[in-house]
């Protein structure tokens, strides 16, 4: 079904009132000489003059009177733009101009109608006094309408700053994963041309591969496990050009599990981070690990710290930390011994999120 946009919305929803709200203030107003009229076993109705015909009329006139009064305080006042002075003075002469419109448009047509009857005698009072009754009665409904509708608005448009808040950070997180990814591969495609140029083709082709699924992920803030294993296996191949078996990934993960989602990009960033920090040769071999454990995904390294490294800013973790909060409102869980760095992310449940 099609969504319609808020302010046509909004429009229907409050011009619903103002029917409703005018149709319930007329039955209010008349159910007296509704009931006089209906249940009137004695004739007194019809010596007063009140018949089923006047309190139509009556209504009828009250009806379209509630309704212009809620109209205007609901849906056209707030449509002019000018000073809080000038738009008090504005609604308070239109809301003026209306009651003595009612008062002499309902008096004349009854005065008509009601011709030789004892309420004809008196309508002009009886008019004046029923609408004076009514506007304060109408007028408070508007601003209870009015006031609903603003608190709506406001908590409608919180929503929306929150919701468009949220899309920048994670435009602005993904954005930072791409450039990090693609410096970290054309470096090692240098370090594959100077050493290993027969095999440097393949690399290539592989590494377009990797980028045109970056391109084609990279709108998609969760994705399957199975598909980020895809990915991951690709950036592994890359990384098998230049480190061979020195540096290994074992994957335990049921089938059941694959078809949950993650962040995309987590495991191929948290497999860039192990390399980063680590060594990976032939006497200390890299040992990834990927398995799951209760409601989390633990990824962990064996710890050969390189003694040339850097302190890392952290941003690559951070990033993945970050993103998980605001999608999932769920932190990952980081652990580091003497042996092992380990992080745990918890896995989402086919949620429904953009995939």
């Amino acid at each position: 079904m099609k969504k319609q946009p808020d302010g046509r919305y909004m429009l229907k929803n409050k011009t619903k009132i103002v029917i409703l709200g005018a149709l319930a203030i007329t039955i209010l107003m008349h159910f007296q000489r509704v009931i006089l009229v209906v249940a009137d076993r004695e004739g007194l109705a019809a010596d007063f003059g009140v018949t089923i015909e006047a309190v139509l009329l009556r209504m009828l006139f009250f009806f379209a009177y509630a309704c212009l009064v809620l109209s205007f305080n609901i849906l056209w006042k707030n449509k002019w733009n000018a000073t809080f002075k000038r738009r008090k003075v504005f609604n308070i002469s239109i809301n003026f101009g209306i009651f003595i419109l009612g008062v002499i448009t309902t008096t004349t047509v009854m005065v008509n109608f009601l011709s030789g009857s004892f309420e004809n005698r008196h309508v002009i009072a009886i008019i004046t006094t029923d609408f004076l009754v009514v506007h304060p009665i109408l007028l408070l409904l508007a601003r209870f309408v009015n006031l609903s509708f603003q608190q709506q608005q406001t908590i409608r448009e919180k929503e929306q700053a929150k919701q468009s808040a949220l899309q920048h950070q994670l435009e602005a997180l993904r954005s930072q994963i791409n450039p990090h990814f693609l410096f970290n591969a054309l470096n090692s495609l240098t370090v594959l041309i100077r050493n290993k140029s027969n095999r440097a083709l393949p690399f290539v082709d592989q590494l377009s591969w990797l980028l045109r699924a970056t391109l084609l992920r990279s709108e998609n803030d969760f994705i399957p496990i199975q598909n980020e294993l895809e990915y991951l296996e690709s950036y592994i191949f890359l990384q098998k050009e230049r480190f061979g078996e020195k540096f290994k990934v074992d994957v335990q993960i049921p089938e059941s599990w694959k078809k949950e989602f993650i962040p995309s990009f987590s495991l191929q960033l948290l497999a860039e981070n192990a390399i980063k920090h680590n060594i990976v040769s032939t006497h200390q071999p890299l040992l990834m690990e990927i398995y799951p454990n209760g409601t989390d995904l633990i990824i962990r390294n064996q710890i050969h710290k390189r003694r040339d490294a850097t302190e890392g800013t952290g941003s690559g973790l951070l990033n993945l930390s970050v993103r998980f909060k605001l999608l999932k409102k769920r932190d990952i869980r980081i652990y580091q011994d003497e042996n092992y760095f380990t992080v745990k992310l918890p896995i989402l449940k086919n949620e429904g999120h953009n995939h």
